[in-house]
């Protein structure tokens, strides 16, 4: 069975593996809540989003579900942004 259409992106819209070693350390660390709740989103998806909504100018809720919901990969970007973690990069 196919993959539907908003589960395929081409792979260059993708952080390639040797940028990913150097940008993974960067990342705030993830803490575990003690009240359970939702796993969060893996930070390579988030950050490959993330760039993708900058690169083509779509808006947040029109980047492919792949990457997670719109929603989510702004609740990140602003939280990364506060963080200074663009400018480190």
């Amino acid at each position: 069975m196919g993959r539907k259409p908003e589960e395929m992106v081409d792979d260059g819209w993708r952080i390639p593996d040797e940028l990913w070693v150097r940008l993974e350390p960067l990342l705030p660390k993830r803490r575990r809540s003690r009240k359970g709740g939702r796993p969060r989103l893996d930070y390579r998806r988030v950050l490959d989003g993330i760039f993708y909504v900058l690169r083509t100018g779509c808006q947040w809720k029109a980047a492919p579900k792949v990457f997670g919901s719109g929603s989510s990969l702004h609740r990140y970007f602003q939280c990364w942004q506060q963080r200074g973690l663009f400018s480190n990069l």
